[in-house]
């Protein structure tokens, strides 16, 4: 191929538009827009049912602290540092990752000395709501 005509070849080979580059990124974000909420309703009903699972192992040490010591813990915090009533030689019954929903927030613990409740606000973290957003309660014992 002559100089020329490999110039001529290349000057007449243009990239995309403009118009067409926004045109393709408006396609994606539409795309992503549909796809992207319907991965990440199915992501919070993971977390949901994660967060069930951890209030049952919560469930389980309150009971086992109770069997151990003959009441139940004042705080979730007892069963993760102990406490002065407890003596030093307290071993953890939990870690601080277990006493905290899916949602990274510290599960609200409620107990009137025969009977307890752990709560989970949800994914907003306030007080009702619905679908994932609504609290989850376990009654025990």
């Amino acid at each position: 191929m002559k100089h020329s005509q490999l110039m001529q070849t290349l000057r007449s080979e243009r990239g995309l538009t403009l118009v067409e580059i926004i045109v393709v990124l408006i396609i994606l974000s539409v795309l992503m827009a549909f796809f992207g909420s319907k991965l990440f309703g199915k992501v919070d009903q993971a977390k949901a049912s994660t967060t069930k699972i951890k209030m049952e192992e919560i469930k389980s040490t309150i009971n086992l602290f109770q069997l151990q010591y003959q009441s139940f813990p004042s705080g979730l915090d007892v069963l993760v540092k102990g406490s002065s009533e407890l003596g030093s030689g307290y071993i953890p019954m939990a870690n601080d990752e277990g006493v905290h929903d899916a949602w990274g927030t510290y599960f609200v613990y409620q107990t009137d000395g025969k009977a307890y409740s752990i709560k989970s606000l949800g994914a907003d973290k306030i007080e009702g709501g619905e679908g994932v957003n609504c609290d989850i309660t376990l009654m025990g014992p």
